[in-house]
């Protein structure tokens, strides 16, 4: 949830209130959804401005759950579910931050601007998931089952959430986390332990120092601070008459934190809450008191619903923590919120009225069946079926996108449409929450699907013929296709699909999908090879820094095999020479300008993520008919952006690929199979490559490399194309001086 400030307060003194810690030999509950924000933001180089680089990413969540194997720490993942209706407020609020990010983020902002890719939790689940750790999924907020499972378990939680720090478990901010390991010895008989060192928080260090704080109470402390579900606003009645205490942080929001805790020391649960609603007229007492139990009771709970999905039973624990009776809520939010202050800082990160046009529905009573939880809590379905099925809404990931162009989403409503209706089995709209026009965040109808459709309880009895049927039909896809994918490998059928889908409905030029092809290639397997190398530096060290010219150690195959056989083919010196020759790619160009910065091909990298991610959403939903797509094996979207690039500039660009994998034979033959069968399927729309020419302008002359020299020599570039091209990535020689 998050509670203002306090992650601040805490870490400021940290030297009082948390201990080093020795992680080793033990459990230990990762709070899914943070830990894999934080895994990112802090330990994966990547770019964001162009989509993210999930192999990258995927990289490091192995490496770190491999840490954890080597100390000896059996991980177990717990990650949210859907929003809250009460959470929905905050949820939109974080949207518009985002969206306005997204905008400016760019190339060269990308130092100072994150904007979270969209797979980034999809790629952290599948990765963790072969790696065959323990995971759930909760219905909504995880919190407070997790801190629950901890006390159960006996062991930490690692999570970067200032709820943990109220809710009375051994808490290990991820940030104090190193990620290496030591070597110890114990001191009993001096056997060598590897531990990884990190620092823990305990309650009772805090209350410690306040004397007389009682831990029990820190639930009001949370409320009244305010978090993603309660605004601080509706307690301005309170603070207007609270002692402000001196503070060494001049902050305003500082002051306050030291001042409750000060009140506090000398208050009961029950006085406090007593105090809190005297503020307040008698009819506005009910819903505050709602509010305050409402917290209590999720920050004290001490049974978990969800023991039995980790093998683990439950156990008899006795409450010691105070309780509030029950009363019905009386009101609604709004009639406090406009009696209340509005004098609300920004920081709280609400807006200061109530959104009525996201607040406005009541969830639904739903009749779920019993295999929809099974499926949700296991991670086979995604958080955001939950919203769908008891809010009829669906909430649009902010993306790196073109402002002036619609949601980068909108492409995949009859995909959403159709899940909609399976899960709800209902005829009603589904709501579409996201970017409208610029920064602004809007609702959007979809049309109900007309499709006839099985409910989620007939699909259960399909086969495997029958279910692919279904998503055919949804795809609005003819049985022709299903010819089409069994020439390919399992693996890649899902990311087929989503090129065909994406080719009926928009505009994608040939060079992203010559990239996106090419990229998987390389992902699925060229890294199987050699390993995974994402840096010139790091490939030169490993393999020396000779040219790509070296002679392949196999020959490419007769063009009758087929592309599995032709990719089982694969040399291993092939996929050397592959690698030196498009490594650049996969790096940031330090000369990329925010003007030669092509918002509009991020665009569409975009839209072919969410089409991505959608149709797997759908093949989860039918029980899978099709092999899961794995991201990390899929997508690299640095490499994306340059490469498509580059191929935009070419004249013919198989001919172009014949020089540029020259070195490498195997992959250039399994290559173009690929390519010719992706072309004999594709739809008529999809943008030409001579269309493309003819609408390239001529550009002033810049400099060149030594690479674009010797590609026009061999009559692949021309002046048009390349040499004068000011966004040419590799520009650094000028002809004259060749």
């Amino acid at each position: 949830m998050g509670i203002r400030g306090l992650t601040t307060f805490i870490q400021s003194r940290s030297n009082l209130y948390m201990e080093k810690y020795e992680l080793h030999d033990t459990s230990l509950i990762l709070d899914g959804n943070a830990v894999a924000c934080q895994l990112y933001r802090w330990h994966t180089i990547s770019n964001d401005c162009f989509g993210g680089d999930y192999d990258k990413y995927a990289n490091v969540i192995r490496n770190f759950f491999h840490l954890l194997f080597d100390c000896n720490v059996t991980p177990y993942v717990v990650f949210d579910g859907g929003y809250e209706k009460r959470k929905v407020a905050t949820v939109i609020n974080r949207m518009k931050n985002k969206i306005k990010s997204a905008d400016q983020l760019n190339s060269v902002t990308e130092c100072s601007i994150s904007v979270f890719p969209l797979l980034l939790r999809l790629t952290f689940l599948e990765t963790i998931t072969k790696l065959n750790i323990k995971i759930l999924r909760c219905d909504f907020e995880g919190d407070s089952e997790i801190a629950s499972i901890a006390r159960t378990l006996n062991c930490p939680v690692l999570s970067f959430d200032s709820d943990f720090y109220i809710l009375d478990v051994l808490y290990i901010p991820f940030n104090t986390l190193d990620m290496s390991v030591k070597t110890s010895r114990t001191k009993i008989n001096s056997e060598e332990y590897l531990y990884i060192p990190c620092e823990v928080y305990k309650v009772e260090n805090f209350v410690k120092r306040f004397k007389g704080l009682n831990k029990t109470i820190l639930p009001i402390l949370a409320v009244l601070l305010g978090n993603d579900y309660v605004k601080r606003s509706i307690f301005s009645s309170f603070y207007q008459n609270l002692k402000m205490q001196k503070c060494a942080c001049p902050k305003e929001e500082q002051k306050r934190i030291k001042s409750l805790i000060m009140w506090l020391q000398n208050e009961t649960i029950e006085s406090a809450i007593e105090k809190v609603l005297s503020r307040y007229k008698k009819d506005k007492r009910k819903f505050i008191l709602s509010k305050i139990q409402n917290a209590i009771q999720a920050y004290n709970n001490l049974n978990s619903k969800y023991l039995s999905y980790f093998g683990l039973e439950q156990p008899v624990i006795s409450d010691g923590h105070a309780t509030v009776s029950d009363l019905s809520v009386a009101e609604d939010e709004s009639s406090v919120c406009e009696e209340e202050s509005e004098d609300v800082s920004a920081s709280e990160g609400h807006s200061s009225s109530c959104d009525e046009i996201f607040l406005d529905d009541e969830e639904p009573a739903v009749d779920v069946p019993s295999i929809f939880f099974e499926k949700f809590r296991t991670c086979q379905y995604p958080p955001c079926f939950m919203n769908i099925l008891f809010q009829h809404k669906y909430y649009c990931e902010p993306q790196v996108e073109m402002s002036a162009l619609p949601n980068s989403h909108e492409v995949n409503f009859d995909i959403l449409s159709a899940i909609h209706k399976i899960l709800t089995d209902s005829d009603d709209p589904l709501i579409c929450i996201g970017r409208t026009e610029k920064e602004r965040v809007g609702r959007k109808g979809v049309a109900p699907c007309d499709i006839d459709l099985p409910t989620l309880l007939e699909i259960q009895n399909l086969n495997t013929d029958q279910r692919k049927q279904i998503f055919f039909k949804i795809l609005k896809l003819n049985d022709s296709i299903d010819t089409f994918l069994q020439s390919f490998p399992s693996s890649w059928h899902l990311l087929l699909l989503a090129i065909k889908y994406l080719m009926a409905r928009s505009t994608i030029s040939w060079p992203l999908v010559y990239s996106i092809l090419l990229c998987s290639v390389i992902l699925k397997h060229v890294d199987k090879h050699i390993g995974f190398h994402r840096s010139v530096k790091a490939f030169n060290k490993r393999f020396g820094t000779g040219s790509s010219s070296n002679q392949s150690s196999k020959e490419s195959s007769n063009s009758e095999v087929s592309i599995a056989e032709a990719l089982g083919e694969i040399s291993y010196q092939d996929c050397k020479s592959c690698m030196r020759t498009l490594i650049s790619f996969f790096e940031l160009d330090d000369r990329t300008t925010i003007r030669s910065f092509d918002r509009s091909l991020v665009h569409s990298i975009s839209q072919f993520q969410s089409c991505l991610m959608h149709i797997g959403q759908l093949n989860s939903l039918l029980n899978s008919p099709f092999l899961d797509f794995v991201v990390s094996e899929c997508l690299n979207c640095t490499f994306l952006y340059y490469s498509t690039k580059n191929f935009s500039k070419r004249s013919d660009l198989d001919d172009y690929m014949k020089v540029l994998l020259k070195n490498s034979p195997t992959i250039l033959h399994s290559y173009g199979l690929i390519i010719k069968k992706v072309k004999e399927a594709a739809c008529d729309n999809i943008l030409s490559i001579e269309s493309r020419q003819k609408r390239r302008r001529r550009k002033k002359k810049k400099d060149v490399s030594t690479r674009e020299v010797e590609e026009l020599s061999s009559g692949l570039l021309t002046d048009e194309d390349s040499l004068f091209d000011p966004n040419n990535k590799f520009a650094v020689l000028s002809l004259s001086k060749n």
